[in-house]
């Protein structure tokens, strides 16, 4: 049957036919697998690891995001998570519900694995309304501009029979090499559509952790997502073109080098951060002998803008305490302090500066 992008898509069941082989991705598979190799053994020579990732937690949270048109940046973000709920924006509630949501995913991992499971708990803490239910309605696929239906995704009824399917996929067909799977896989999630909303943040989280569990990552560190960001409208019409053609060759290709190239970059913000991480304990110990603590520094990365009354929680002190480091540090320009409402924050500037590149 022709595609027909008013019409509910009748999407067929993986793997792909025409089959998909590793050998015709050959080239593109070893850049990108040598790439992720190193980004995993940069992670793994990390004293702590999870300490230092975090922060690009952050910055994957506003990536993804922004391609849903949820538009803040990592520092506003940071802000806004010292703060309650009822004074944050909008928009850094979403992220912050984002990043919420891949820390749960990541911890569940080893326990319910890939599974209908963790799709609904991750969907669950991104959306507050209707979160963690398969859509009930039809819906479409539209240009915001023009108003034209794009695309049809499948009857809400087959929804259980097409997820179930993704699973099987997912946890069993091992023929394919996990970046071809975890692109496939991607690719027929976005086609199923099954949520009414969140579907593409959703898809990219399961993503990542397609590649934890196939111990491509140790850590959930590959972000997909800015290589999107830079490359919407063709992410868009490559993963459309999947289900007009049934040609999957340059949607992986695409995928594939978004894998590599950010792969690459984030091996290189790792080691940068992890360089400043050590830089700033060795200035902090060399000038503030008095203060200094490894826990202090850690806090000053664990949250790249902080309270004093934060900093305090950390490292169990009282604030008026931790108030008098943290200005010490801004007079020497390690932070540097601004006043918002009633609320004075201190920024880590070289790390807000890394993560927000």
């Amino acid at each position: 049957m022709s595609f027909d992008p008013t019409y509910p898509f009748e999407l067929p069941h993986l793997p792909p036919a025409p089959t998909i082989r590793n050998e015709d991705f050959a080239d593109a598979l070893l850049q990108a697998r040598v790439e992720l190799a190193e980004l995993k053994g940069s992670a793994g020579q990390i004293p702590n690891p999870l300490l230092l990732t975090a922060p690009l937690l952050t910055r994957e949270s506003v990536e993804s995001s922004g391609i849903e048109n949820i538009n803040t940046t990592v520092a506003k973000v940071l802000e806004n998570q010292l703060l309650p709920v009822d004074e944050q924006r909008t928009p850094d509630k979403e992220v912050l519900r984002y990043r919420e949501a891949l820390y749960w995913a990541t911890n569940q991992l080893p326990t319910i694995g890939i599974s209908n499971r963790l799709i609904l708990g991750i969907h669950e803490r991104l959306i507050t309304d209707q979160g963690g239910e398969y859509r009930r309605e039809q819906n479409h696929i539209v240009n915001s501009k023009t108003g034209e239906v794009l695309y049809t995704p499948p009857l809400q009824k087959n929804i259980p029979e097409l997820i179930a399917d993704w699973e099987r996929y997912v946890n069993e067909h091992t023929k394919h090499d996990p970046l071809i799977r975890a692109a496939v896989a991607h690719q027929q999630f976005e086609s199923i559509h099954p949520f009414r909303d969140g579907n593409g943040r959703t898809g990219r989280i399961l993503m990542v952790l397609q590649l934890i569990q196939d111990q491509v990552l140790d850590l959930p560190i590959l972000f997909i997502s800015n290589h999107i960001n830079k490359n919407r409208n063709e992410y868009y019409e490559l993963l459309r073109s999947v289900s007009i053609t049934s040609d999957w060759t340059p949607y992986i290709t695409y995928m594939l080098q978004g894998f590599y190239l950010q792969a690459k970059e984030t091996k290189e913000t790792l080691r940068a951060v992890t360089s400043y991480h050590h830089e700033l304990k060795e200035r902090v110990k060399a000038e503030h002998a008095k203060f200094y603590s490894a826990e202090l520094v850690d806090a000053l990365f664990t949250y790249p803008i902080i309270t004093p009354t934060r900093l305090a929680s950390e490292l169990d002190m009282h604030y008026t305490t931790t108030s008098k480091h943290l200005q010490a540090l801004a007079e020497a320009k390690i932070l540097s302090s601004m006043k918002v409402g009633r609320n004075i924050f201190y920024m880590n500037d070289r790390l807000v500066t890394l993560l927000s590149k």
